[in-house]
């Protein structure tokens, strides 16, 4: 693997962490605790989508 691609995938996953983190310290996400591996998934089908944006502009 490449360096390029390495660090788009590490951007991928550092977002879709911080958006994960961010998201279950609102009001909302407290609220809805009980949805958090739906959050979950939701956050990582993003990570997916800002890694393949970043690899298109590549």
């Amino acid at each position: 693997m490449d360096t390029a691609n390495m660090l788009i995938n590490v951007v991928a996953i550092l977002s879709g962490l911080f958006l994960y983190i961010g998201i279950t310290n609102t009001k909302w996400g407290k609220e809805h605790e009980g949805y958090q591996y739906a959050i979950m998934l939701g956050t990582i089908l993003c990570a997916v989508l800002i890694g393949g944006f970043i690899r298109w502009l590549v």
